[in-house]
């Protein structure tokens, strides 16, 4: 009896360590575990987990690999920060079979999302609502755009070595994620009744002449298009950089690409404007990771960081 309850505690042992190790063993590693609000989340899925059916699930999203095991994920500027009373909990990043959702393993990492100042809220004015035939212009302008997004190449990469800045000397002139607030402004008491707000998508560098644009890095030219309507992108480029990431340039006065050229990091790509008409001369710069905007200047010293 005595032998039995010692093999049986052995085992017992045995099968604990041996569970606790193969439920620690790592199948990725996340290389920023802790980010801002609008902010940029870098994975790398080690070797013998790469397959073309293994993402990663993050922020209730899947996250498809680009062919090096690497994964970029956006934080979006309203995710809820974490240690707080609405999320207590950390966010949880582990790998699943693409598309069903299915877990691999049991190893996961935890994400700290980091509360982000972005600056004062100013007020843009009140909610306008445009006419029919503006809506509609609109609504094929936005099908445009995101026939273009739709286009871009999530499994390759494109780009090589450090991003670079747009512009040679960058003086910023509205950060990225500043709140704009929407709605009726009281003649006497001056306090608004905000109906909509909306954050700051890119990044505002000061550009008052013609300034060459380059493209940060490496990559493909999706979208080279003018769009007209009063305070929207003007002219604007979009390229492709592989593994899901965007670059945008908006109100340029001139193309010096067009969609479906290939890009070399540093190459002038067109130049800063005031388009459309009515827009004050500066360059609007943005980044798109898997569709989420993030901030571009804070995008480019994390990639930078862990090239």
């Amino acid at each position: 009896m005595t032998k039995f309850v010692r093999l049986a505690a052995a085992f017992t042992v045995c099968f604990f360590v041996a569970g606790q190790s193969w439920a620690q063993t790592k199948s990725f590693e996340t290389l920023n575990q802790n980010v801002e609000q609008g902010g940029v989340v870098l994975i790398r899925i080690l070797p013998q987990w790469q397959g073309t059916m293994v993402c990663v699930s993050a922020f209730g999203r899947q996250y498809i690999p680009n062919k090096y095991g690497h994964v970029f994920i956006g934080v979006d500027v309203n995710t809820e920060p974490t240690d707080t009373q609405e999320m207590p909990d950390k966010y949880r990043a582990y790998l699943v079979e693409c598309g069903r959702g299915v877990r691999l393993d049991w190893y996961y990492d935890e994400i700290t999302v980091l509360k982000k100042d972005f600056g004062t809220p100013w007020y843009a004015g009140p909610v306008k609502m445009p006419n029919k035939a503006v809506q509609e212009r609109r609504a094929k302008d936005v099908a445009l755009m995101r026939v273009a997004y739709d286009k871009a190449d999530k499994y390759d990469s494109h780009a090589s070595g450090d991003f670079i800045f747009p512009l040679i000397n960058v003086e910023i002139t509205d950060n990225f994620g500043t709140p704009r607030l929407y709605g009726q402004r009281d003649k006497k008491t001056k306090k608004i009744k905000i109906q909509q707000i909306i954050y700051h998508a890119g990044t505002d560098l000061r550009a008052r002449t013609p300034l060459p644009v380059m493209a940060i890095n490496s990559g493909k030219v999706l979208l080279a298009h003018y769009f007209p309507l009063s305070g929207t992108e003007g002219n604007l480029l979009v390229i492709d950089h592989g593994s899901g990431i965007l670059s945008l340039y908006l109100h340029l006065s001139k193309f010096k690409v067009k969609a479906g050229d290939k890009v070399e990091k540093g190459q002038v790509v067109a130049f800063t404007g005031a388009t459309p008409r009515g827009t004050p001369p500066h360059l609007h710069f943005m980044i798109k990771v898997h569709g989420t905007n993030v901030d571009p200047l804070a995008f480019i010293g994390i990639m930078n960081q862990h090239p």
